[in-house]
């Protein structure tokens, strides 16, 4: 498996890692894959780039996932609301209870939102002259169509007597180098990516000193950004899907997304059962400040242990986008300088963008 993982790249995986595609030099291999949560046999297919006929991509309807995720998150916040609301004190049990539908609810909008960030559903069948077989692994729309055109280039290159459509020729060289020569030239850094990192950098300071110093501005501060926050990491999640962009940057802004909801569930069940127990901390805005001011006293070492770790979590995630981020800047920077050289004309038309 080493020595086949060394000679091909992974195009693709399914959501359980049972499946997955790979691109060799002259060929693509679809690794079939079935069992539970683990694959217990694999089926491994190989078709040669110059005998594929054709990639069809067709839309299919999310509503169905959609609607589940709806009724998970109504379920669940409905009933730690009623908790919350009926409970004139709160003991051990009644807080166990109250976070597992909290814990409910935030997953079930986590799963709602990566989602509905991640785009239309597909299916993708790929077609030879003997054969036609669905891929697996290629089933959100955006994502999709990203593969089938890594995998374009190259199979025109070995076509040579397949006709190329107008203007395609310069998107085909594109291709075509990224095969032979990497990624760089294909991947893109979208802007808002590099601010959203920015911010959570500082969020992460900002929250560790808040949870050291407790002064209300700073922690006014940390959840404003917290808003903020939200806002670019779902952007830069959608802007990732919908443009090539490197799968490092892509996993750090799904992994701060994921410290991000960690973050507003476990803040959301603090301030609920501590409003519970002094209900001053509801009183306009100075209350809720001042309860979250108060978090490493009213939520006891634990409960400080826990956001210490998740604002270290959006420092420690956030430069390493930075860092990542700036290498793919340089390195699209000489792509970018390279391609007129190497190709002897302009850039225009054949560069990345």
């Amino acid at each position: 498996m080493k020595a086949f993982s060394d000679s091909y790249r992974c195009l693709a995986r399914d959501p359980l890692g049972l499946s997955s595609l790979w691109l060799g030099e002259d060929d693509l291999v679809y690794v079939k894959g079935s069992g539970f949560l683990m694959p217990f046999t694999e089926e491994y297919k190989r078709f040669r780039l110059g005998e594929i006929q054709s990639f069809s991509v067709a839309k299919t309807s999310r509503t169905g996932l959609t609607l589940l995720y709806v009724f998970l998150l109504l379920f669940s916040a409905v009933i730690a609301g009623l908790i919350a609301g009926l409970s004139e004190s709160y003991h051990l049990a009644k807080i166990l209870t109250l976070s597992f539908f909290s814990a409910g609810a935030l997953g079930a909008l986590a799963m709602l939102v990566r989602h509905l960030i991640l785009g239309p559903v597909c299916v993708c069948d790929i077609q030879t002259r003997l054969t036609k077989e669905r891929l697996r692994p290629l089933r959100r729309y955006h994502f999709t169509l990203e593969t089938v055109s890594r995998i374009d280039g190259l199979v025109r290159e070995k076509q040579t007597d397949v006709p190329k459509p107008d203007g395609a020729e310069g998107e085909a060289s594109a291709f075509r180098r990224v095969a032979s020569k990497g990624p760089g030239d294909f991947y893109r850094v979208p802007k808002v990516v590099v601010p959203a990192f920015a911010l959570f950098v500082v969020l992460g300071i900002l929250g560790l000193l808040g949870l050291h110093l407790e002064s209300l501005l700073v922690t006014g501060i940390v959840l404003v950004l917290l808003l903020a926050g939200s806002l670019l990491v779902t952007l830069s999640l959608v802007s990732v899907v919908r443009t090539p962009t490197p799968m490092s940057l892509r996993t750090a802004l799904w992994v701060l997304m994921g410290f991000h909801f960690l973050v507003i569930g476990t803040g959301a069940v603090y301030f609920l059962v501590v409003a519970a127990g002094n209900p001053a901390y509801t009183v306009g805005l100075g209350g809720p400040l001042e309860a979250y001011t108060a978090l490493p006293s009213e939520g006891g070492m634990a409960l400080y242990g826990v956001f210490c770790a998740f604002f270290l979590g959006y420092l420690v995630c956030g430069g390493i986008g930075l860092g990542s981020a700036r290498v793919w800047g340089k390195r699209q920077t000489l792509l970018a300088a390279a391609v007129p050289d190497a190709e002897g004309g302009s850039a225009e038309g054949e560069a990345p963008e």
